[in-house]
């Protein structure tokens, strides 16, 4: 095994998108979410589905939904604005209860390729828009947490993507410097944050709500899913 690109010694993985299925964790959070808000008000359930971007009826995303790429909070603040009886904390509760049991569906055999990229010598992060706190319980539902050195979400004191503040922090908990970290995401928020950040790779995988289309003009490289990333780092 050898690198093709020998300056890459660390990879920045998004999470739902890019390490899990997204419609397959997401459309169900959605559905138990504004279920609930809603109270048996089915035209309310469908509304508060539609400011967080998502098609309740066809349990679809829609271009620019905040649920694909805005941070956990930002689909509570649009919907504290429409429902004046709860509060933020209230909505944020709710949300997060129904965090709990999510089907995770993973995009790929997870231990094996996370093993073949520690077993190269990478170090390896997530960095997603969810919470920390659920980041780390999904991937010890999966049992592959221990090949991660560095985790982080929208609640770790970084910011969220598309700001650098991620894969900075990434950078600082590693020793890294940026043209050394590769950023993999499904998303462009994903892959402008791997640009503000400097990093000297960024590869999109088609694993998530966007085409290729979407991704070209921000990625280095366009995946069909992760499982190609040792064909592309390595040659085998």
């Amino acid at each position: 095994m050898q690198y093709q690109y020998k300056n890459i010694k660390g990879l920045v993985f998004d999470k739902d998108g890019t390490l899990f299925d997204f419609n397959a964790s997401w459309s169900e959070w959605c559905d138990r979410f504004v279920r609930e808000l809603s109270d048996g008000d089915q035209a309310l359930e469908i509304e508060l589905a539609a400011l967080i971007g998502y098609d309740k009826i066809n349990r679809a995303f829609v271009p620019g939904s905040l649920v694909v790429s805005g941070a956990a909070d930002d689909s509570v603040k649009v919907l504290s604005d429409r429902l004046p009886d709860y509060s933020f904390e209230q909505i944020n509760e709710v949300g997060n209860r129904h965090l709990v049991n999510l089907p995770l569906v993973p995009v790929t055999e997870l231990d094996g390729l996370l093993s073949t990229l520690k077993s190269a010598g990478l170090t390896l992060g997530v960095a997603t828009n969810d919470s920390e706190a659920s980041a780390i319980s999904q991937l010890q539902q999966c049992e592959v947490s221990q090949h991660f050195n560095f985790v982080c979400g929208y609640d770790s004191g970084f910011g969220s993507k598309p700001a650098a503040g991620m894969l900075q922090a990434f950078c600082s908990a590693t020793g890294l410097k940026a043209s050394e970290v590769a950023m993999i995401g499904d998303s462009v928020h994903d892959l402008s944050a791997g640009r503000a950040a400097g990093v000297g790779l960024n590869i999109g995988v088609l694993t998530g709500p966007a085409d290729e289309s979407a991704l070209s003009g921000y990625a280095d490289f366009v995946l069909p899913d992760i499982s190609g990333l040792p064909n592309l780092l390595f040659a085998l």
